[in-house]
């Protein structure tokens, strides 16, 4: 249930909470940027999407950990969101060869 007093921050003012935490937390992974897009669940929820630009997959164990220091740092400030992170890396290229018939 959600608190009377919740309110939703900006997109500018996530980004000034997000941004410095995932340059710390991911920067032995590559971290280069990051998106942020306001969303909501299938049921209506809304949620924010965060996805860092990084140049290695950084492990679940990290993720967690950055996702729990974002949802303390919104909820000091009363936007209780949830918050979906993902930081998958660079996308592998599929190798010369293989099937491609999925692809279309």
């Amino acid at each position: 249930m959600s608190s009377l007093r919740a309110r939703y921050l900006s997109p500018q003012e996530i980004d000034k909470i997000v941004t410095p935490l995932l340059s710390d937390d991911f920067k032995t992974f590559g971290y280069k940027d990051k998106s942020i897009k306001e969303d909501e669940t299938y049921d209506g929820e809304p949620i924010i999407r965060v996805r860092a630009d990084v140049e290695q997959p950084v492990p679940a164990k990290e993720l967690v950990k950055t996702l729990s220091r974002i949802h303390d740092a919104l909820r000091k400030l009363d936007d209780e969101r949830f918050v979906f992170l993902s930081a998958p890396g660079p996308k592998i290229s599929q190798s010369e060869g293989e099937d491609d018939e999925d692809l279309d």
